[in-house]
């Protein structure tokens, strides 16, 4: 009894000690950098009929928006269509075609588009309505921590396989991928990603994928 009791005891122990080893990989800078990475996904780039920028209530400084400028100077999209949304009573679409005209873009480039609900019904109508208006080709400008998420949403398994969606991520300032762990801001982000990922493939799970 004696010795079966310590051989017991040195599993647990031999357990516990796997356990603080696995822990600490995992806490290890060069893993939360490789997890931090995981969130990103990028497409290739072709020209497209639209650019797309969806609502992103971190970017108070529009640098996504500024994103959507310089693609569409690159001749990539010969217009740009905004998540529309209401800033102190006031059309984010309107603010961003004063960005644009700030910038030498014509105001009616810039065009809103509207769907209301939670996220997956809000992508459903929004794809929709992009299908609608004939657009076979969007670049979708994201900042690079939602990029796997937005992939997920608008991929072509999820929607119209007549119409191609190119997901685009753009570095943010409000966001450090590289040191993510170590800023408070950039760790929320991370959480509400995992949340929102999660909440997605429950969703799935639950009811299936749309057709």
């Amino acid at each position: 009894m004696g010795q079966h009791g310590k051989i017991g005891c040195g599993c647990l122990i031999f357990i516990l000690i796997v356990c603080m080893v696995i822990a600490g990989i995992f806490m290890h800078p060069l893993t939360l950098k490789i997890i931090g990475k995981q969130f990103r996904y990028e497409d290739k780039v072709v020209q497209a009929d639209i650019i797309f920028v969806p609502r992103c209530i971190e970017d108070r400084n529009g640098e996504l928006y500024t994103e959507s400028f310089r693609e569409y100077w690159a001749g990539n999209g010969k217009t740009i269509f905004v998540e529309d949304d209401k800033i102190l009573g006031i059309s984010l679409t309107e603010l961003v075609q004063k960005m644009a005209k700030g910038r030498g873009i014509k105001e009616n480039v810039v065009k809103g588009i509207e769907a209301e609900g939670g996220e997956a019904p809000r992508t459903a109508k929004t794809k929709e309505k992009f299908a609608g208006m004939g657009y076979k080709k969007i670049i979708i400008i994201v900042p690079e921590y939602a990029s796997r998420r937005f992939h997920l949403l608008y991929g072509s398994s999820q929607g119209d396989a007549k119409v191609i969606y190119m997901i685009k991520p753009v570095t943010v300032s409000f966001f450090a991928m590289d040191k993510w762990w170590k800023e408070s801001t950039s760790r929320l982000i991370i959480m509400k990603e995992l949340y929102d990922m999660g909440s997605y493939y429950l969703a799935r799970f639950k009811y299936g994928e749309s057709k």
